[in-house]
């Protein structure tokens, strides 16, 4: 798979996915760890520690590494990050890793719109089949994010997460680029009906 270089920014109504910029740093350890956020991707949240400036650089330093992730930005600021992952050129499919960090972000429909550009330059730039997610079972918001993209509930990994000591199940999300596209196609609205003439 090849990648453009360098990766494009993607913009949507809200949001500019970019990669990092030296202010990134300063935003991620402002935005800290979140205990709800945390354990919503996995983390045991006891004992949770306030995030130190050298995670943030290195969580920043992380996203630089990867070849195909960007900072989600957010009225200026970083406020997470989505990037695809375990790419399988043979099959054309890729995962796809989302985290909206900062806790003022979230309820606000942003997520989904991130998932949506890069699902975008996934199928259109990409050319790629099928993109696949897993998610923890409890995490409604971020299966609600999802399936509003059009990724469908695949399958269940019974068990296979375990967070604070409690075992929780994994779903398996895949979305194909031929079901992303009929979503596209809908209207976005119901349609307003005339107003009836008077003769």
């Amino acid at each position: 798979m090849i990648l453009p270089s360098p990766l494009p920014v993607l913009r949507t109504e809200r949001l500019v996915l970019r990669r990092p910029i030296a202010t990134d740093i300063t935003d991620r350890h402002a935005i800290g760890r979140d205990p709800e956020i945390y354990r919503m991707l996995g983390a045991d949240i006891r004992g949770l520690s306030p995030l130190t400036e050298d995670q943030a650089r290195a969580w920043v330093e992380s996203i630089v590494a990867h070849p195909a992730a960007w900072v989600i930005e957010f009225q200026g600021r970083a406020i997470g990050e989505i990037l695809l992952d375990n790419f399988v050129e043979a099959d054309r499919r890729a995962g796809l890793i989302v985290g909206i960090l900062d806790p003022q972000a979230l309820g606000k429909g942003l997520g989904t719109e991130a998932i949506r550009a890069v699902a975008e330059f996934a199928f259109d730039t990409l050319a790629l089949h099928k993109l696949s997610m897993r998610v923890l079972g409890f995490n409604t918001r971020a299966l609600r994010a999802y399936e509003r993209v059009g990724f469908i509930r695949e399958g269940l990994e019974r068990e296979s997460a375990l967070i604070g000591g409690i075992w929780h199940d994994d779903v398996i999300v895949g979305l194909l680029k031929r079901d992303f596209d009929a979503l596209r196609a809908e209207p976005k609205g119901p349609a307003i009906p005339a107003p009836a003439l008077r003769s």
